[in-house]
């Protein structure tokens, strides 16, 4: 009888470990292509029209995503009228731009066919490029809407914040970004829950995505309410002081100036972004819609916005666009740092508040 205990006893361990082995088994030696048939995601084998399409205009838009910011960082370095907190964030921001053009270029040598030869390791390293970088883009964006709420509503048209806490808040941002693009590499995937995994990025849990999704549009929904609030004070300021100056059109230039600012980058951002986001949810919360039909597309789309981020930050300053020019003419850096003649500002201004002089308001960066 005691053997025959004993005998049970063991049959019902080797159950459990069986099954708990089975609960908790690990893919990490699998190929893509295995990850890819899990989640009904179709692999191709061959390069057809529509991803020669998608990889030549994905890369056209990466070297115009590396040049335009590249030249951003170089007009901001060179250019000492540009050596201020918010062309510091500018140029943070181009730089993870540039990034994010590099990591899709990256991305495009390692996708459609190409993804076979990938082992788990390289997969998830060609994600976390895209994901850091996106994400730092992001990140910049709304530092950039924080530091321009500040100078608005002191009055000022630059902030007073040392070059050191410049240093920490880019610290910070780059360190938020590598740790949220790192995070599925060191645990947050599906490779050991399989039938978590998404459709769209078969190695990663839907968890994951639901999260990173969430973060993203939050973000969007605190920059939307920073810039309605800088807006409706400016709006609220040029009335008041409409009436106590002659300076009328002036003000209301200034309001116009902001206002159109502020719907670029908005608009940008929800056009660009707002559609894999939301694209990324259906793929979790959705079984019946056909989100694969549109996840390149919407992917370059969001890629878009860091080609569009140079413009919209710096190509509507008219110094900035003086200094391109005599970049890419390669004249002197004297000449750079020197009184520019189509430049309608001195350097002078940089001391005088965006609101509080009716006759300064040509150099407001939003």
């Amino acid at each position: 009888m005691l053997l025959s205990e004993l005998s049970q006893r063991e049959s019902l361990v080797e159950v459990l470990q069986t099954s708990f082995n089975m609960e908790e088994q690990c893919y990490y030696n699998e190929t893509i292509a295995f990850f890819y048939n899990k989640s009904g995601k179709y692999l191709a084998t061959e390069w057809n029209t529509v991803s020669k399409l998608v990889m030549g205009l994905g890369i056209t838009v990466c070297i115009f995503i590396m040049l335009a910011n590249l030249l951003v960082m170089v007009a901001i370095y060179i250019n000492r009228r540009f050596h201020f907190p918010i062309y510091y964030l500018m140029a943070n921001l181009a730089a993870a731009d540039f990034f994010a053009g590099l990591a899709y270029f990256y991305l495009m040598f390692n996708t459609g066919p190409n993804t076979r030869r990938l082992t788990v390791s390289t997969w998830l390293l060609r994600q976390g490029l895209i994901d850091t970088s996106l994400t730092a883009s992001v990140a910049n964006l709304l530092a950039i809407a924080i530091e321009r709420h500040i100078t608005v509503f002191r009055m000022q048209l630059h902030t007073r914040m040392s070059n050191r806490r410049v240093v920490v808040v880019i610290m910070i941002i780059w360190t938020m970004s590598i740790i949220m693009g790192a995070i599925p590499s060191v645990g947050w995937n599906c490779i050991c829950a399989i039938e978590t995994c998404s459709s769209m990025a078969p190695l990663y849990s839907n968890s994951y995505l639901v999260f990173w999704a969430i973060f993203n549009l939050v973000t969007f929904v605190v920059m939307v309410v920073l810039y309605a609030h800088i807006f409706m004070y400016v709006r609220q300021r040029t009335m008041r002081m409409s009436r106590h100056s002659s300076g009328q059109r002036r003000n209301r230039d200034t309001m116009m100036s902001l206002l159109k600012t502020v719907v670029i980058v908005l608009g940008a951002f929800i056009v660009c972004w707002t559609p894999g986001l939301v694209l990324l949810l259906l793929d979790v919360f959705c079984n019946d819609c056909n989100v694969l039909a549109y996840e390149k597309f919407l992917l370059l789309l969001a890629e878009f916005n860091s080609a569009m981020n140079p413009i919209i930050y710096s190509y509507r300053d008219k110094e900035m666009s003086v200094t391109f020019k005599q970049i890419l003419c390669c004249q002197r850096q004297e000449n750079v740092n020197g009184t520019a003649e189509g430049s309608d500002r001195s350097a002078s201004s940089f001391n005088h508040t965006v609101l509080s002089s009716p006759h300064n308001n040509d150099h407001s960066v939003v």
